[in-house]
């Protein structure tokens, strides 16, 4: 079955992030790749001199990409899976929380590849570009603030081995072990909606509860016909209207969760015992 994939790319400008990106969408075979370049779609805007314009440009590039992976919801019968790429740099934990955000919303795959490099390199790789140069206090700041993967639910992660060397950015070697881990994201289970697993589990424990009701409802009857009988040939006389009123109380506390089987079975048995202490309690009270 074909998946709709999210992959953040982790680590400091000028790592080979975007180079790798352009090489495998040039050999990949098993899966569809759909490269998103945060830089190019931001350019207007720079994080240092107007933080809260590059956030809004940021949430509207992250909603673009909501809706791009949201309407390739029809797709998912093909037969190959759709690998979107996010090339930034994703240094705080934070951003990469949103990308898992969306695809917990619209059920895809998410993973992380991290690219490591020493910032030496990385701002010497940066000015030696013929495209955009990043600020080296930039790189140097965001040397000190990269948040790796490390938390629970950072789970499929690709932690490229540190380049000592740019023009290893795009060996055939870390292209196949690109490709691999794609392969084998592609396989995984896709992100859950908290929100929706949190209803599910509402639902099932509501069900569960009136399956609990049920048998009690049942049960009372045959407890309260029995005291009843006892009742009769004890010569006592406890209106019926009592013991109905006590199985009212049986039954909202089973509700309101006050009075619980926990994981015992609930047995006639069980259900007489309860059902004996709320009636003597009541008794106590009048």
């Amino acid at each position: 079955m074909s998946k709709r994939v999210l992959i953040c790319l982790v680590g400091l400008p000028a790592t080979g992030k975007s180079t790798l990106c352009s090489e495998l969408l040039k050999q990949a075979t098993n899966y569809d790749i759909e490269h998103i370049c945060y830089d190019k779609h931001i350019t207007t805007v720079d994080h240092v001199t107007d933080p809260s314009a590059w956030n809004k440009a940021r949430q509207a590039l992250n909603q673009n990409i909501t809706n791009l992976v949201s309407s390739n919801k029809a797709e998912t019968c093909c037969v190959r899976s759709k690998v979107f790429l996010l090339d930034d740099n994703f240094y705080y934990r934070g951003m990469r929380k949103e990308i898992l955000h969306i695809a917990q919303r619209n059920s895809c795959v998410f993973g992380q590849i991290v690219f490591r490099v020493s910032k030496e390199l990385a701002i010497s790789a940066n000015n030696s570009r013929c495209d955009t140069i990043v600020a080296e206090e930039t790189i140097r700041k965001m040397s000190n603030l990269i948040e790796y993967p490390s938390e629970a639910w950072e789970k499929h992660v690709l932690h490229l081995a540190e380049l000592t060397s740019y023009n290893e950015s795009t060996t055939p070697g870390r292209i196949e072990l690109v490709s691999q881990f794609i392969d084998f994201i592609c396989e995984q289970s896709p992100e859950k909606d908290p929100a929706v697993e949190k209803l599910k589990r509402e639902a099932d424990r509501d069900e569960t509860l009136n399956d609990v009701v049920q048998q009690c409802d049942i049960l009372l009857r045959k407890v309260i016909s029995q005291k009843i009988k006892d009742d009769r040939r004890s010569g006592l006389n406890v209106p019926y209207s009592v013991y109905s009123r006590t199985k009212s109380l049986f039954l909202e506390g089973i509700k309101t969760g006050e009075i619980s089987f926990g994981d015992q079975p609930v047995t006639t048995e069980a259900v007489s015992l309860k059902f004996t202490v709320i009636f003597d309690d009541t008794q106590v009270e009048n």
